[in-house]
């Protein structure tokens, strides 16, 4: 039974290893997100974008910025809402 759920855990973790390829520069949708990450979010937002992107956490991220972790969360999502409208039109 436990050899089973480490096997399962395992084929979970493989699928979803870090693949460096899947950033490639030259794709166009990279491209895209770079240039809305750059031209339409403030330097606040990109600021709290890489430190969200450090460490994963809203918590570790609210005791980094001083903040509560929903006031974090709150300003992660805002931040995606404007990256995924962006990217839609």
């Amino acid at each position: 039974m436990i050899s089973e759920v480490v096997a399962e855990y395992r084929q979970i973790k493989a699928e979803y290893a870090f693949d460096p390829g899947i950033f490639n520069p030259d794709d166009p949708k990279v491209a895209r997100l770079k240039e809305i990450i750059d031209t339409k979010l403030s330097q606040a937002d990109k600021t709290i974008l890489l430190l969200y992107v450090d460490c994963q956490s809203y918590r570790k991220l609210g005791k980094k910025l001083n903040l509560s972790h929903m006031t974090v969360r709150r300003e992660v999502l805002r931040i995606r809402q404007i990256v995924l409208n962006e990217f839609e039109k």
